[in-house]
């Protein structure tokens, strides 16, 4: 038997019927790293009382496995207007897709009218790890120099391990913008950053049905708590009064994160309202710093957050 090799691909799709398996092709290709596969069984013990010490076999119960990966944030080139591949992963993780032809999508969380579950599939090299039923949450990193990065991590209801043959998708071109020549503004403030993250933190409710084969229907994003944090340089009270913000709870800041690049491909993240929740004194290369944390709050709802690719 030859041995495992580490060719992997990932694909995914939104289902049809909710938690209901899709069978998955070459369209549904999604170009990530990172990956990794993490299946969960609940055994249930058995603790039988008899003349002796000797354990009787556990039965196995619930089945449920996450997926992790990281994807490049960028968009899918021009002519703008065109969703990116991940746009799904996007919408499986609760944000509704605006797309305006020739000009821009745009991904937002939404609450009512969200997408079925998603079936995705990791194939190694023969191997295929499956889950359906699945949605996510979606985290995002920001850093100088560098392109975006998306990580996400999808909760499936069910899962199997199949044998199969890679796919031969063909993926996207575009090179993803780096961070340089950026712009980022806290209200009108342009804070010298060398990093912004957030988290969407959605809490992922697992359906449990008995007349289901893995003891669950799908997942549900059942809430979602988005939060961020950023290390800008410590400004004079004049500048930017960080602090005061951060007492007054009234008081709310709007930033901005777009990096520079050519049409369809320029990534805007946006947080309309964000409430400064702890400020830590640092530094970075001898020069002091903010280690702040903020939570992403609604402007008129389902607005948190936006991805805006143009």
């Amino acid at each position: 038997m030859p041995s495992r090799i580490f060719a992997t691909q990932l694909a995914a799709k939104v289902e049809g019927a909710e938690g209901t398996k899709e069978t998955l092709a070459l369209a549904d290709a999604v170009l990530v790293s990172n990956i990794k596969f993490s299946p969960d069984i609940e055994m249930y013990v058995r603790n039988a009382l008899r003349g002796t010490l000797s354990r009787d076999p556990s039965v196995s119960g619930k089945q449920k496995a996450n997926i992790s990966f990281d994807v490049e944030l960028k968009g899918a080139g021009a002519p703008a207007g065109v969703a990116p591949d991940y746009g799904k992963l996007l919408k499986g993780c609760g944000f509704s897709e605006t797309i305006v032809a020739s000009t821009s999508v745009t991904y937002k969380p939404a609450t009512n009218s969200l997408s079925n579950s998603m079936s995705l599939s990791i194939y190694m090299d023969g191997v295929i790890a499956k889950i359906w039923g699945a949605r996510g949450n979606v985290k995002g990193s920001m850093n100088a120099g560098k392109p975006g990065i998306l990580s996400f991590e999808f909760q499936g209801a069910a899962f199997e391990v199949v044998d199969g043959a890679l796919l031969a998708p063909s993926y996207t071109t575009v090179i993803p913008p780096a961070f340089l020549n950026a712009s980022l503004l806290l209200d009108a403030y342009a804070a010298i950053c060398s990093k912004v993250d957030f988290d969407t933190a959605n809490v992922i409710g697992l359906r449990e049905s008995i007349n289901s084969a893995s003891g669950f229907l799908s997942a549900l994003i059942t809430g979602r708590n988005p939060k961020g944090s950023m290390d800008p340089e410590l400004p004079t009270v004049a500048a930017y009064d960080f602090y005061g913000k951060w007492k007054t709870p009234a008081t709310l800041g709007a930033l901005q994160l777009a990096a520079t690049g050519s049409a369809g491909n320029i990534v805007t993240i946006s947080f309309p309202k964000v409430r400064y929740a702890k400020i830590a004194d640092n530094e970075r290369n001898g020069i002091r710093t903010l280690g702040l944390d903020f939570e992403a709050c609604l402007n008129t709802g389902d607005d948190e957050i936006s991805i805006a690719l143009t």
